[in-house]
């Protein structure tokens, strides 16, 4: 008798993460770098800092999106119903969408910010956790950042990293 163990998958083997690991410690340097600078005194103040800072998060939540979507794709063979899977996190707390969602939104965000106009499907993600976002915002109130502190009180990328490696497992414990 032929026992099916469903944990041998192949792919279930995260061979993604060192890369994801990677590209997250980079960009953890270079935020370290700019937020000394802005310590060091002088013309360089958090303005600055937030202006710098904010593509670096922003590739940052691209990385976690990719990682996402080709997650989804090892788990199921194509990303079609990703939107499906996005959503397989319960709700943040206070939130009528998931962590996923959140992420999926500001990569999105960041992608399509100086189009005439977002897609609806990254608006309603965005506006779900009251983010602002349009041709008025200014870095003080960026959805980068105020996205970002939904995630992590501490704007901590390597929790962010293990909020997405959690989700990738969970995926493997889904009926396909």
């Amino acid at each position: 008798m032929e026992i099916e163990n469903k944990n041998t998958h192949w792919l279930r083997c995260d061979y993604r993460v060192e890369s994801l690991f990677q590209i997250i410690t980079g960009l953890d340097i270079s935020i370290k770098i700019l937020v000394k600078r802005m310590k060091a005194g002088g013309w360089y103040d958090g303005l600055w800092l937030r202006e710098d800072c904010e593509p670096i998060y922003g590739l940052a939540f691209l990385a976690f999106q990719n990682y996402i979507n080709l997650s989804i794709k090892d788990f199921s063979g194509e990303t079609s119903n990703k939107i499906k899977y996005y959503k397989i996190e319960p709700n943040l707390k206070n939130f009528e969408k998931s962590s996923i969602e959140l992420i999926i939104g500001l990569a999105n965000y960041l992608k399509h910010r100086d189009e005439k106009e977002l897609h609806k499907g990254t608006r309603e993600i965005l506006e779900s956790f009251s983010l602002h976002f349009g041709n008025e915002n200014n870095i003080d109130n960026s959805p980068i950042f105020d996205g970002l502190a939904i995630l992590s009180e501490d704007w901590d990328l390597f929790e962010v990293l293990e909020i997405v490696k959690k989700w990738r497992e969970k995926l493997w414990t889904l009926e396909n």
